[in-house]
């Protein structure tokens, strides 16, 4: 009979490998974007007021509604990326988790919140009954990492009051032709190396989701709350072609 720490190893293990496979999706969807060549207008993120681009949430919103949620690549996920073609696999743009901070609770809006029910039926067997999911930040890239960042950082600070896995992931849309996803993680790492505010284990190092995707990369931070560690797997997708001016 295993005891509640090898269970916990095990079903850590098994959640793991789940997750890499809603990630290898997520960038069979990028990688679909690419050769429909697909494209965004700038203009088409612009605010009510017309004042400022929403760009980031309506990237994450067009990723879903687009791409991630559309029935033929869900059913390509079930057969062709998933070991279990009984899974369901569900995306939702901004959704709250609440968290509390100085005993007030406040709400935390994920970008993108992935369910995955062959995760969510690894974690009932340890007695978790809450829904399950899998949070996603994402930033624009374009001046800058340090609201890059700040993503991580929010994610080592925050306590939680519904059940948040040891991994984490994010999604980085470079904008600037300047940048690389090897200058943007290079960037991110310098940032992390000068931030006192986060406990870094292992800075950005690549990490293989998808054979053919080279731009994928994993960090281990520490919980402030409680010092127990956590991964990341972020994600770093060229959207320079993508975003018309």
């Amino acid at each position: 009979m295993l005891n509640a720490s090898n269970f916990k190893s095990h079903s850590e293990q098994l959640t793991q490998k789940r997750v890499e496979l809603v990630l290898q999706y997520i960038i069979y969807c990028y990688q679909k974007m690419i050769l429909e060549g697909k494209t965004y207008k700038r203009t088409e993120f612009l605010n009510v007021n017309k004042t400022r681009y929403n760009l980031e949430e309506g990237l994450s919103e067009k990723l879903v509604e687009d791409y991630l949620g559309i029935w033929n690549n869900l059913q390509y996920y079930k057969h062709n990326i998933s070991d279990k073609p009984d899974v369901h696999l569900y995306f939702n743009y901004e959704p709250k988790q609440t968290y509390t901070d100085n005993n007030t609770i406040k709400d935390d809006f994920i970008d993108i919140k992935v369910q995955e029910t062959g995760i969510s039926e690894i974690w009932s067997k340890s007695g978790k009954q809450q829904q399950i999911h899998l949070a996603i930040e994402c930033k624009v890239v374009e001046n800058g990492y340090s609201e890059y960042v700040s993503d991580i950082k929010k994610m080592c600070e925050r306590f939680f009051n519904t059940p948040r896995l040891n991994f984490e992931g994010q999604i980085a849309y470079i904008t600037n032709p300047s940048y690389t996803h090897s200058i943007v993680k290079t960037g991110i790492n310098n940032n992390l190396f000068s931030n006192t505010n986060i406990i870094t284990i292992q800075d950005l190092k690549p990490k293989v989701i998808s054979n053919d995707f080279d731009a994928s990369y994993l960090s281990v931070h520490n919980r402030n709350h409680n010092g127990k560690s956590f991964s990341i797997y972020h994600l770093m997708f060229n959207y320079q072609e993508i975003i018309l001016n």
